[in-house]
């Protein structure tokens, strides 16, 4: 899923003769954020538990590294609130995200976009009626991707997939990013109808993507990408020479 909303099981108990799965109550408003620094410094995203009971949430923000602890992830962002909160039943919390980097760490690019990750952890309560029980318990993990988008960047995020660059290359197709901005590629169809795995292609980034077995070199392509908001949109490319 090029969402890049994945979830983590985190064991908070011990499985001895009886379990207990708690599945994800505390969405996310969206599946991508975009902090556009030519609108200010701060950009808000917006939780909701849709579950019947509370739910402890902790949220941070990584640099890419999806196994690194909270607490030894150092980005340029801050979030308010950032101490973890109880959200009761139907009840939201907004999350602001705040572009204030540090004067001793190095500055982000300004000719092209950086990417992180939001993270959203949802811890369930224990059961009322978990006394003598032995249960196993999930904390559930939302991951989304942060893009930092500069002030000033030439062109337009929504016209990015249209410029890639598709050429042949052996039995791969190859890819250029010739853009300042991500695209995030959900969807890669042949001609035949069959698919290829693709993923994000960052910033200047040439990618391959390998054919399956006994499939032709393309002339065209068909693909879908992901917008601002996450919604899929339809593109064709020409195939060119290597």
């Amino acid at each position: 899923m090029n969402m890049h909303t994945t979830s983590r099981a985190a064991a908070l108990g011990v499985l001895l003769l009886a379990s207990q799965a708690s599945w994800a109550a505390v969405t996310l408003q969206g599946t991508r954020i975009v902090h556009d620094a030519g609108k200010g410094r701060d950009v808000t995203i917006k939780a909701s538990n849709t579950g019947g009971q509370p739910a402890m949430t902790q949220v941070w923000i990584d640099d890419g590294d999806s196994q690194a602890r909270p607490e030894n992830v150092r980005t340029p962002f801050r979030l308010t609130p950032a101490e973890p909160r109880l959200l009761q039943a139907h009840q939201g919390q907004a999350y602001r995200v705040t572009y204030a980097p540090r004067p001793s760490e190095p500055a982000l690019p300004t000719d092209r976009e950086s990417v992180f990750y939001f993270n959203l952890l949802d811890i369930p309560p224990k059961p009322a009626d978990a006394t003598g029980k032995n249960l196993l318990q999930f904390a559930v993990r939302t991951r989304v991707k942060l893009f930092h988008r500069p002030a000033g960047l030439p062109g337009a995020a929504r016209d990015a997939a249209a410029a890639l660059v598709w050429s042949s290359a052996d039995n791969a197709l190859q890819v250029t990013n010739p853009t300042a901005y991500h695209v995030t590629l959900s969807t890669l169809m042949l001609a035949d109808g069959r698919k290829v795995d693709v993923d994000m292609i960052a910033p200047g980034q040439q990618v391959r993507y390998a054919l399956p077995t006994d499939a032709s070199m393309p002339n065209q392509v068909t693909f879908q990408w992901l917008d601002d908001y996450g919604t899929p949109r339809d593109q064709q490319a020409t195939v060119g020479a290597p």
